[in-house]
C-alpha cells in the first residue's frame, strides 16, 4: 500500500502556524537567500509544495517585509549622508539649493524620528487633548447632522 501523504502534518490552520515555515525561512536566511526549494525540502515540505514555496502567502509576506526593511535602511543612509553635506562653497558662501534640501531632510527626520520628543506637527481630527471640534453650520440646514441653525435635531425621533 502506498504511503499516505499528509500535506499538513503539523495541524497548522488559520490560527496555528506550521513550524516548518520558520525552519524553512531560517534555512533560507542562513543560505543567503538562495535555493528556497532545497530549504523547503530540508524543512519537511513535499517536493511539489517546495516547488511553490516562494508563492505561498507567508513566504511572500516575509520577503516583502525584508525588502521594505532593506529600503528603509538605504533611505536612512541617504538621509544621514544628506544631513552631513557641507552647505558652503569653497569661498564660504552658502549653497542655497543644497541648504534647502538639507533643511527639508532635517524637518522630515525630526518630524518622524523625533515625534516622541516634541518635534511632530499636530494633525488631529479632534481638538486639543481629544476634545470635540465644533463644526459650524453654514447657510441653514446641515446635510451631515440633520440640523437647521434655528431648530432642534430633525433626524432623531422624539421620545415620550
Amino acid at each position: 500500500m502506498p504511503k499516505k501523504v499528509i500535506p499538513n502534518p503539523n495541524g497548522a490552520n488559520s490560527t496555528t502556524s506550521d513550524p516548518r515555515q520558520q525552519v524553512c525561512w531560517d534555512l533560507y536566511v542562513e543560505n543567503n537567500f538562495e535555493n528556497a526549494y532545497q530549504c523547503a525540502i530540508k524543512a519537511g515540505y513535499t517536493k511539489s509544495a517546495s516547488k511553490r514555496i516562494t508563492t505561498v502567502d507567508w513566504f511572500s509576506e516575509r520577503m516583502e517585509k525584508l525588502r521594505r526593511k532593506d529600503m528603509l535602511s538605504n533611505a536612512e543612509k541617504v538621509l544621514d549622508k544628506t544631513l552631513k553635506y557641507s552647505t558652503e562653497s569653497a569661498e564660504g558662501k552658502p549653497i542655497v539649493d543644497l541648504l534647502r534640501v538639507q533643511t527639508d531632510v532635517a524637518k522630515h527626520v525630526t518630524e518622524t524620528l523625533g515625534k516622541n520628543l516634541g518635534y511632530s506637527k499636530r494633525n488631529e481630527l479632534t481638538g486639543k487633548d481629544g476634545e470635540r471640534i465644533e463644526v459650524p453650520i453654514y447657510g441653514g440646514k446641515s446635510q451631515d447632522t440633520g440640523h437647521n441653525s434655528d431648530q432642534e435635531d430633525i433626524s432623531a425621533p422624539k421620545e415620550n
